[in-house]
């Protein structure tokens, strides 16, 4: 995976993080957010979330893939802990694994039934997420720590000050972003952060980012995108992109669409006939169409299912072409190039 994710030092600029070298192993990454059963936050973890959780582990590991991103708020924090619970059962170090947590998204009636569903990058909550998470996760530090979605209320200075202390406390090596759009992205850089990946939907079926590069081009004025640029600005400025929902919430491997069916079905078609070509599963095409591109993207696959993860897993052995790429990228785009 190229790019040289770095955050700077507030006062001087220095580069604290030279290389991310924590970002630069297989480029696929499991997504761990429905491993802790049911969302409601008074319900027990359920045996077969478990048994799924630890299926998925265990084939995540099999295949070479030691990157597993959390959040605090995944099944109200149940998630961290099933895979904590599973990890130890396996017998894994903890050296062996790359673990990536997020703060940032407070549920409505947290602490007090009055509070509503927010964002919250202040320090003491950032601070008292990646306790939480450490205490979930049986784990001295995370490998990186992602804020989950702006916070229109951040500054910039706090969020970087909690960062210090975290860093200095051992308890978080790397820092990132997530849902993060460029104006946002250029605040924090302006104030000395510059995040080793930014986490976003991404996938063949929500093509915005890829089309922000495209749209100038076209005869008729088209409406913007809050988040024109973000791939350019990630690879201007080495910053990892990882895609949520790469898979297209299967949609594009045999899921009925309930919805944009035409479009939909146009895309099922074309990932069909590739896979064809290529004798691998769907998932595996899906997959390939964001590793092909050149920003050095990392898909975060949830899927709990071993074969949806080894038929995904098929991506890293096959690239395809450039005309099979647009193929894909028109399907789902849905329109034509300009």
């Amino acid at each position: 995976m190229s790019s040289l994710p770095r955050m700077m030092d507030n006062a001087s600029g220095d580069l604290l993080y030279p290389r991310a070298e924590v970002l630069a192993g297989p480029p696929i990454a499991l997504g761990c957010m429905h491993m802790g059963g049911a969302w409601d936050a008074n319900a027990s973890i359920p045996r077969e979330a478990k048994e799924k959780a630890r299926a998925a582990v265990e084939t995540a590991l099999e295949l070479g893939w030691n990157f597993f991103d959390h959040a605090d708020i995944y099944c109200h924090g149940k998630s961290e802990k099933v895979f904590a619970e599973v990890v130890e059962e396996l017998g894994v170090s903890r050296e062996e694994i790359i673990l990536q947590s997020k703060c940032g998204i407070r549920f409505p009636g947290d602490p007090s039934p009055k509070c509503p569903h927010r964002f919250d990058f202040s320090a003491d909550y950032i601070e008292a997420s990646v306790e939480g998470s450490l205490q979930r996760l049986g784990t001295e530090y995370l490998d990186i720590l992602l804020l989950h979605r702006p916070d229109l209320l951040a500054e910039p200075e706090e969020v970087l000050a909690a960062f210090d202390r975290l860093r200095n406390d051992g308890k978080v090596r790397h820092f990132g972003v997530s849902n993060f759009p460029p104006h946002v992205l250029d605040l924090f850089r302006e104030a000395g952060f510059i995040p080793v990946a930014n986490q976003v939907e991404l996938n063949i079926l929500r093509t915005s980012l890829f089309d922000d590069d495209v749209v100038a081009s076209r005869r008729l004025p088209a409406p913007g995108h809050p988040a024109d640029g973000t791939l350019a600005w990630h690879r201007r400025h080495g910053v990892v992109t990882q895609a949520w929902a790469p898979l297209a919430y299967g949609y594009p491997s045999g899921r009925k669409p309930d919805w944009d069916h035409e479009r939909v079905h146009a895309t099922a078609n074309v990932v069909r006939d590739i896979a064809r070509i290529h004798d691998v599963q769907e998932e595996a095409v899906v997959i390939a169409f964001l590793l092909r591109h050149p920003a050095g993207i990392q898909p975060v696959i949830g899927s709990r299912n071993p074969e949806r993860l080894r038929a995904s897993d098929a991506a890293r052995r096959i690239r395809l072409s450039r005309e099979d790429w647009y193929r894909l990228y028109l399907a789902g785009r849905g329109e034509p190039l300009p």
